[in-house]
């Protein structure tokens, strides 16, 4: 009993020390240095790049369908007008540009000029036409005149080819369209006069 008497004394003293023990927490003690870096991350994949647009050449529309068509002229005896084919059939004709060169020889050189175009040796000039809307054959002519506007009678052998360069054009352009054309070729800086130069544009051979 004593024994009890006493076990229960101590518990008593010793639940005492645990209350007096306990209080109000303590202020939060300052932040310790931060830890060294851990090593970066694996890079994410990278996007797929969109695929890149085409556009055409500046100045021209980029569907521009352009074709060069030789007409050889050695059998032509010469006069003072050269029937000719339009290579393009007569209901296609409205949606082409028409550009038009003689080749010929001077001092063994190959030439080019533009028809209608500068005078030819300060002699003759030239002129071109074309039925639009026609398929019988001859369809176009080239008329060869002098200064004052009377025919100009040109010699066989002159000319060795009559080129055409037909540039199809955007049908949704309007009805200027030939014209459009031409004036983009200009803004361009392409001289149309110049056969080379509008060749060596369109990269025709």
């Amino acid at each position: 009993m004593k024994t009890v008497k006493l076990f229960s004394m101590a518990m008593l003293c010793m639940a005492m020390v645990l209350v007096s023990c306990s209080g109000e927490d303590g202020e939060q003690g300052p932040q310790g240095p931060a830890g060294a870096q851990g090593p970066a991350g694996a890079d994410g994949e990278d996007g797929i790049d969109g695929q890149n647009g085409t556009h055409g050449a500046d100045g021209v529309d980029g569907n521009a369908n352009v074709q060069s068509v030789k007409i050889n002229m050695d059998a032509w005896n010469g006069g003072e007008i050269f029937e000719f084919d339009m290579p393009i059939e007569a209901q296609m004709r409205p949606n082409y540009a028409f550009l038009f060169y003689l080749e010929y020889l001077i001092e063994g050189e190959v030439a080019m000029h533009s028809v209608p175009g500068a005078p030819i040796f300060g002699v003759f000039t030239t002129d071109v036409s074309f039925l639009a809307n026609s398929d019988v054959s001859p369809n176009g002519i080239i008329v060869f005149k002098d200064y004052q506007g009377a025919s100009f009678n040109v010699p066989p052998g002159f000319y060795l080819n009559f080129v055409i360069i037909a540039i199809e054009i955007n049908t949704m352009q309007g009805k200027d369209d030939s014209v459009d054309i031409m004036t983009k070729l200009k803004a361009a800086g392409v001289d149309t006069n110049d056969y080379n130069a509008v060749v060596a544009y369109f990269g025709l051979d």
